[in-house]
């Protein structure tokens, strides 16, 4: 990403494994990635969508 010149923030939960924000799956669901991620999600749109 950085080669290609992309802006980008890699963050990485450890512990947790594909489809960590699937709620309806006990085995995957992970909340605080998942809250976590949704925030970073958001947050992320709100500054890429703004301009």
């Amino acid at each position: 990403m950085r080669a290609a010149g992309v802006d980008f923030e890699a963050v990485v939960y450890p512990g947790t494994g594909h489809a960590f924000f699937n709620d309806t799956n006990r085995y995957t669901y992970n909340a605080e990635a998942a809250e976590d991620s949704w925030k970073r999600t958001l947050a992320f749109l709100e500054r890429s969508l703004s301009a």
